[in-house]
């Protein structure tokens, strides 16, 4: 599932959560005394990954802390909203075509997303020089003086509407914002990203300059470059984006506590949520909660993904496809915030097939937490989630985001290779332990959307979850 919304040019895809792609050798050093973190006096941040020889081109990200987390119920939304008025023109590029026509003249691809906690803008380009000068120059004036001028903010209003109503005719969109809804009640992590129709069209202009003013500042916004580096690239990064005084470097280690939104489950016990929808099947999510970025078990959870739905020889796939034939796909994934997160095994079926897929999928998860996975299935699984996952980091731009993402949450940077020992140092116990651990069926929630009524599952699956 992905919980980014993007602002989109011609030439841009929406961007995703998750990204394929491959590593080389050199990038896997146990160390991190590769990867470079700077700061300087005004406290802007700069992330620099190791340089890339074997590419032509580089990535550089503009990464603000905020989403639509930080955002007060009446205004949700905003910081959606301000990603559009960014590109909309400044005082030294008072027009959208000053910004996107030299960006597109010179082959700079150019994007930008807002998720739950996070706002970005983000460059590909052949990494030269001149490149990076034009996008340090344009972004510098657009990301910190937007001139937020009202026809404009009139205009977009619009452009934002219609990307709401594309949403909601968007069925994945569609079941992803009612999930995070029902799952996050009663946190700023359960509204939109976009907003709602009335807080779109409400938001006005003194709103925005004042939201923009808190967040965007120097102390709040983290540079990061991946990909192929060249000489003298700090000053003129410096030249755009210093204090005072230079860049220097810092321990990523000691970079601090992060803010924490503090989170009181509404749905501390089980819950089934149906919501009634025109589809050919039922979909179906059984969720379970995590406690997120910073849960001591997340890499167990990561392997006891890929156990159970991260493949087409995992267990669900092989017993609730390939033996039974209920599905066409079914797979497992995981939600990740500071606050919280969730682990989520998700499907689509035929309604008359609904209960009886439930039932199998608590049946699989039964015996994952009553029996040892054996040695063979967790060392196939080991191997399948590390190569798979090392092979991510051939995208320059997934590389950046993983990287990023751990200097925002002000995490210690953990390399590749890091991340690889501690999945091969997972044990047959300590899988069995987190799944009884993160299998607790009273605290269950199941969300489904089709023709499923909520008494058919709870009459179908109560002795499981009272057992």
């Amino acid at each position: 599932m992905k919980n980014k919304s993007t602002h989109k040019n011609n030439q841009s895809s929406r961007v995703h959560k998750k990204h394929k792609s491959h590593k080389t050798k050199k990038h896997l050093s146990n160390s991190n005394t590769h990867i470079k973190l700077y700061k300087n006096d005004s406290g802007t941040r700069l992330l620099v990954l190791p340089n890339r020889d074997e590419t032509a081109t580089a990535s550089i990200y503009f990464n603000f802390k905020v989403g639509s987390k930080n955002e007060p119920k009446e205004i949700n939304g905003i910081s959606h909203f301000i990603e559009h008025m960014i590109f909309k023109g400044s005082p030294k590029f008072p027009n959208y075509l000053d910004i996107s026509k030299t960006f597109d003249a010179n082959g700079i691809s150019f994007n930008a997303y807002t998720s739950k906690d996070t706002t970005a803008y983000h460059y590909k380009f052949l990494s030269t020089k001149e490149n990076l000068d034009i996008i340090c120059k344009i972004t510098s004036d657009m990301i910190m003086n937007p001139l937020m001028r009202e026809k404009e903010i009139n205009t977009e209003r619009n452009v934002i509407i219609q990307e709401y109503n594309d949403d909601a005719d968007d069925i994945d969109e569609y079941i992803e914002e009612k999930i995070e809804a029902c799952l996050l009640e009663g946190h700023s992590l359960g509204r939109s990203i976009i907003g709602t129709l009335k807080t779109i069209k409400d938001i006005n202009r003194k709103e925005l300059v004042e939201y923009h003013k808190k967040y965007y500042k120097p102390d709040n916004l983290v540079i990061s470059f991946s990909g192929k580096l060249f000489d003298n690239y700090l000053p003129l990064i410096q030249s755009y984006f210093g204090g005072s005084t230079n860049y220097k470097p810092i321990d990523s280690n000691i970079q601090g506590p992060i803010e924490i939104i503090p989170y009181d489950d509404k749905h501390p016990n089980y819950e089934i949520d149906c919501f009634s929808k025109d589809l050919k099947q039922d979909y179906i999510h059984i969720i379970f909660k995590t406690k997120g970025y910073y849960d001591p078990l997340r890499m167990q959870y990561k392997l006891l993904m890929n156990i159970l739905g991260g493949n087409m020889s995992s267990r669900l796939f092989v017993e609730v496809r390939e033996k039974l034939g209920l599905v066409y796909s079914i797979k497992c994934d995981m939600s990740t915030f500071e606050e919280l997160g969730y682990f989520d095994i998700y499907t689509q079926n035929d309604a008359k097939d609904t209960i009886k897929c439930i039932r199998s999928i608590f049946k699989e998860l039964v015996k994952i937490k009553e029996h040892l996975v054996s040695d063979i299935e967790l060392k196939e699984n080991k191997k399948n989630y590390c190569d798979i996952y090392k092979t991510n980091f051939d995208d320059i731009e997934y590389e950046n985001e993983h990287y990023s993402r751990q200097i925002l949450s002000n995490m210690p940077i953990e390399t590749v290779q890091m991340r690889i020992n501690k999945i091969q140092n997972i044990t047959n116990l300590e899988i069995q332990n987190a799944a009884k651990e993160l299998f607790d069926f009273n605290r269950v929630h199941i969300i489904t959307f089709g023709k499923i009524k909520k008494n058919k599952i709870l009459q179908s699956i109560k002795s499981i979850i009272s057992s």
